[in-house]
């Protein structure tokens, strides 16, 4: 019998090894390829995000659907295996991979990103202003969405699409007002915020002031009266 309690004992250190090593990974990624593969949960995204950067299409579907069956609920592990299926060549589970994380990750900003650029592309202005609204409310400070929506805004039709999400806010209008210089296109970041104005919005209006004195330091024909506050 002393040999089973030896045994069982073993296999209880295997276990706890295995499962530290895979919660360590989460803060050292270069230790999730040490992970034994029955104790990969927080390692298994590494792996499957590394096999994509390898450019193995064959094992990033198959690590991207084994984190999937392991961890089904996030957003970023769709994503992930709708990569992976693009790289493996199938349009169609890319397609139906990435419809279903985008239901389920506006939080995500890649696939935001990823929206709204196929957006920009089949000219979808409304779905673009969307997808990049999203962004400006979860992660303004990333460089995406200022190229994004200097893009938008740029594209006939998009300060009035983006005007509308720009109306419906009060999260992240002060952060827009206070960047969108920063857009290098002024007359049509004053165009978005018109819009938003017609729409409805209603902004603080120091930042709205603030907003007005450096859109016209670059642009001196801005119309400052449509910009006025309203409040």
């Amino acid at each position: 019998m002393a040999w089973l309690w030896r045994a069982g004992f073993a296999a209880l250190a295997l276990v706890t090894i295995g499962a530290q090593l895979d919660r360590a990974s989460y803060v050292r990624p270069e230790l999730s390829v040490l992970v034994p593969n029955q104790f990969r949960s927080s390692a298994q995204s590494t792996i499957a995000l590394l096999a994509l950067a390898t450019g193995d299409a064959s094992s990033a579907q198959i690590e991207a659907r084994r984190l999937l069956r392991r961890r089904p609920m996030p957003a970023e592990h769709l994503y992930v295996l709708a990569l992976a299926e693009m790289r493996k060549g199938h349009p169609r589970k890319f397609a139906a991979s990435f419809r279903a994380a985008s239901m389920r990750g506006w939080r995500f900003t890649p696939l935001q990103a990823t929206a709204a650029e196929a957006a920009l592309l089949d000219k979808d202005v409304k779905g673009a202003a969307n997808r990049t609204a999203a962004m400006w409310a979860t992660d303004p400070d990333n460089p995406l969405v200022l190229s994004l929506t200097r893009r938008l805004l740029q594209t006939p039709g998009g300060p009035e699409a983006f005007g509308v999400p720009l109306a419906g806010t009060h999260v992240w209008s002060g952060t827009f007002l206070a960047r969108a210089p920063q857009l290098g296109a002024p007359t049509e970041a004053s165009n978005a915020v018109v819009a938003a104005k017609r729409a409805g919005a209603h902004f603080d209006c120091g930042a709205l002031r603030r907003f007005v004195e450096a859109i016209q330091a670059a642009d001196r024909d801005a119309d400052r009266a449509a910009l006025a506050c309203s409040n």
